[in-house]
């Protein structure tokens, strides 16, 4: 609106450098405050020479910063083990430009610290390592709860690897197996160090009486619980005589549900077992199966039969009321064979859509293998399963028998 003005006159001058200085600067005094009063020791070496320590050196030291300051590493008056394990780490940064993490004691006055240390590179403008920053981090009560813990845990592996001894020696004597069966085997994985399923024996004049138990759960829960079924079944058939299987599972049923007193209301226990149990007459050949929840898959002139077990556990507290456990009776000829499991077999994940390995494919896989020997059939059996599971986790205990007369 003033005819006097002509024009005017735009100055431009670049001020990014002073800006980028005036930013590094803030950013410089906002890392100072932050280290500052950082409860970490935070150590700027340079050359071997400490350029900057922040004021809780005094806390690990009694020494205040200046002590330090401007002076070589291997002059300070640290402990000579810090100083070895500082230079290391800073010789290490220097050598790879990467960051270097350790962990070490350092002598304090308050006593000895365990420190995790982080040695960190610093480049000038030009990407050359000009500094190596030293922080250490004050890990003293972490790594004691640490140690505390690893001791917790190899006290209960102790105890769980006894337990392991003692769970083996009820374990059935192979050599007595094989000595009375010889075309057999017995393929036994447990999931943990200890099981839940377990092959039971006994051999009582012409007879052998041969079964797959599966306790409820896995691991210390289902080892404890196979060991009231292991002298249940050796007192039902020991010393009560009991002879017939269906009967011994009827008495089975009724001892564990005695002993983990579910026959009370007021109690929640649903622990109980599965099982396939064969009485074999090694005379006449004749096999007297009964089973809880588990089959008997009987290989007979070449043809498959599969038995099904009763549909309901033993113990467990829910079937109070059932009983009278069916026995089924057959007489088998040279060549054939029975073949009887818990559930970890066919319940295992695996394959290229990650399936359970399935009953149908265990049938499958007996009708294959049916005519190798047992010690051959153990193998293909082994193999197949665990080509099955790969890469993923086994679910459960694997307890497979295979008899062949």
């Amino acid at each position: 609106n003033n005819p006097a003005i002509q024009g005017i006159i735009v100055n431009s001058r670049d001020i990014t450098e002073r800006r980028l200085a005036e930013q590094e600067q803030r950013m410089r005094s906002k890392m100072q405050s932050l280290s500052e009063n950082s409860p970490d020791l935070i150590t700027r070496i340079e050359e071997n020479e400490i350029s900057y320590i922040n004021p809780i050196i005094e806390r690990f030291t009694g020494k205040k910063p200046e002590a330090f300051l401007n002076k070589d590493v291997e002059t300070v008056e640290l402990d000579p083990e810090v100083i070895k394990r500082w230079l290391e780490v800073v010789e290490e940064v220097n050598r790879t430009n990467e960051t270097v993490s350790t962990e070490m004691a350092f002598p304090a006055q308050d006593g000895e610290m365990i420190v995790n240390v982080n040695a960190i590179p610093e480049f000038d403008e030009y990407q050359m390592l000009e500094s190596v920053l030293v922080v250490s981090h004050d890990i003293t009560q972490r790594k004691h709860q640490e140690i505390e813990i690893q001791t917790q845990n190899k006290k209960i592996a102790d105890s769980i690897n006894y337990a392991k001894r003692i769970q083996n020696a009820i374990l059935p004597n192979n050599h007595v197996i094989h000595r009375l069966l010889p075309d057999s085997f017995i393929l036994y994985k447990p999931k943990d160090i200890v099981s839940g399923d377990f092959p039971w024996f006994a051999h009582v004049g012409e007879h052998i009486y041969i079964a797959a138990v599966d306790c409820t759960g896995h691991g210390v829960p289902g080892a404890l619980l196979s060991l009231i079924g292991y002298f249940l079944l050796n007192d039902i058939v020991r010393s009560r005589k009991i002879t017939d299987p269906g009967i011994i599972l009827d008495q089975l049923d009724e001892g564990v549900t005695t002993t983990l007193k579910q026959d009370q209301a007021d109690n929640t226990a649903k622990d109980g077992m599965d099982i396939a149990l064969c009485r074999i007459n090694i005379e006449t050949n004749e096999v007297v199966y009964a089973g809880a929840h588990r089959p008997l898959y009987v290989m007979k002139d070449g043809e498959m039969n599969e038995i099904k077990g009763d549909k309901f556990a033993i113990g467990g507290g829910i079937y109070k009321n059932q009983t009278n456990f069916k026995s089924h009776n057959m007489i088998l000829g040279a060549g054939d064979s029975i073949y009887f499991c818990s559930d970890g077999f066919p319940d295992q994940f695996g394959g290229p859509d990650i399936k359970k390995f399935g009953p149908k494919r265990l049938r499958a896989l007996i009708e294959e293998k049916h005519e190798l020997s047992m010690a051959k059939a153990y193998h293909e059996f082994d193999s197949a399963w665990t080509e099955w599971m790969a890469d993923e986790k086994q679910l459960d205990d694997v307890l497979l028998i295979g008899i062949k007369f």
